[in-house]
Formats: structure tokens, sequence, C-alpha cells
């Protein structure tokens, strides 16, 4: 009996998505001999044909013939002749390992181990036994940032600190961004920062200066894409909101 066209369809496409993979991975691999075959270029030349890119931001790559570039956690691979390049993570087959996102996560590290605390809002556990830090990018408007604060002392029980950073998702010069600026103004921005995130009242106070911009960069440079976005200590993204208990076990499971 012949198939359906819709199975047909989707057998036809699996085809060409196995197809385009192994294209894909022959044009990687004849990039690498062309580019051995070629004359190599230095770290210092090759960050002058990439905008925004450093000599001290490219690596010498696991693969022989590329060279690793990361500027935070944006990551890609470029042929030592400087010709081709190449975006997409990179596994090493032998183990499973992701090794662009081990780069990613190192990139992290850095990023968020340079922000002053006190430019945080931190919620930790009363007890004082912190079992796990995290990171979280929070919008004072987003949903699911709401959801996850309704749960904050209960993330605070199970031993997980929580150390925030402002990411308005809508950007600069938005009402989002007025109010995350408004609540670090507060004469008591804990407070503040607790009401607003529930979708209470935003105080109408201003201030010199905030971190709310810093904050905003550091969001393009670890990746985020979205709020909440959470990171450990070890620079890897957990994901979006998770309840408390959840996000204790993924906390645990990611620290063994």
């Amino acid at each position: 009996m012949v198939g359906s066209g819709k199975a047909g369809g989707r057998a036809v496409k699996a085809v060409y998505l196995v197809s385009s993979f192994f294209s894909g991975v022959f044009l990687f691999l004849a990039a690498i001999g062309i580019a051995q075959e070629s004359s190599q270029i230095t770290k210092e030349e090759l960050a002058t044909k990439l905008s925004g890119v450093e000599a001290n931001d490219i690596y010498d790559s696991v693969v022989p013939g590329m060279y690793e570039v990361a500027v935070g956690s944006s990551v890609a691979y470029v042929t030592i002749d400087g010709r081709y390049l190449l975006q997409g993570d990179l596994f090493d087959l032998s183990n499973s390992v992701n090794l662009t996102e081990g780069r990613r996560s190192q990139a992290r590290i850095s990023v968020l181990e340079g922000v002053d605390s006190d430019s945080m809002i931190i919620f930790s556990p009363d007890s004082g036994d912190i079992k796990h830090t995290i990171t979280m990018f929070t919008d004072i408007d987003c949903g699911y940032c709401r959801q996850f604060h309704r749960d904050i002392d209960k993330v605070n029980a199970l031993g997980i600190e929580v150390r925030y950073l402002f990411y308005p998702r809508t950007g600069p010069d938005t009402e989002s961004w007025a109010k995350a600026d408004k609540v670090w103004c507060a004469a008591d921005r804990v407070d503040a920062f607790n009401v607003a995130q529930l979708g209470g009242p935003v105080p109408n106070q201003s201030c010199e200066t905030t971190p709310v911009n810093r904050h905003w960069d550091l969001g393009h440079l670890v990746g985020v894409r979205g709020t909440p976005a959470i990171y450990t200590k070890t620079g890897i993204q957990v994901g979006g909101y998770m309840p408390p208990d959840a996000l204790l076990s993924k906390l645990d499971s990611l620290s063994k």
C-alpha cells in the first residue's frame, strides 16, 4: 500500500535534513583542509577582519586548522587563513560534550563575577545556609518573573540565594525601563522591588545613576533572550521560570 502524501513528505524532509547535515559536515571539513594548506594569519590580523573583536577574544581551537572566537557568550569558529567563519555548536563525539557551551559558560562566569553585589537586589536564605546561588535577569513587567518572585520565600527556604539584575525586555526609554530605574531609586529598594515585581505601584522617585543600563549590557553579553533568565555560579544557563522544587532539583543535578 502506498503511504500517504503527508507521511511521504515527512520521509522526504528527513532525507533532506540528513543530506543537508552531512553536506554541511563535508563543507566544514573541506574548509579546514583548505585552511591547513593555506598560510595562517595571526590572531591580531584576524581581529582586524572581525568587527568588535580583539586579539584576546581569539583562541586556538581544539580543531586543527581553526580559531575559536568568543565575545561574551557569542562563539564562532574561523579557519586559520581567515577566510571561512562558522557559527554553531561544536561537540566532542567521543564524550558527547558540547565544547561551545563550555566556552559560553566560561564567558558568563567572567561577566557575572565582575558585577558588584551592591548593584544587585539580593534575596538570601534567612538561615544563612546557602546551597546554591543564582543570578536572574528580571523584568518588572514579566509575568513569569512575577510568578517566580511570588515564591521567593520558598526559594530562599530551599537554600537558594537569588541575585537579581534588571533586564527590561522592551529596552531603553520604555515604561518597563523607567520602572526599573524608579525601583532602584526608592528609599527602600528591596521593598519597592517586592511590590513592583508583584505588579504593585512603582514609587515615583528618581536619582542620578542606576545600574539598569549596565545590567542590560551584561544581559546581552551573557546571551539573555527573554526573562526570567537564570544562571548558575558556574555560568550554566538554567533556563526560564521553574517552580521552587524543580529549580532546586535542577541545581542539585548540575552541581554533581
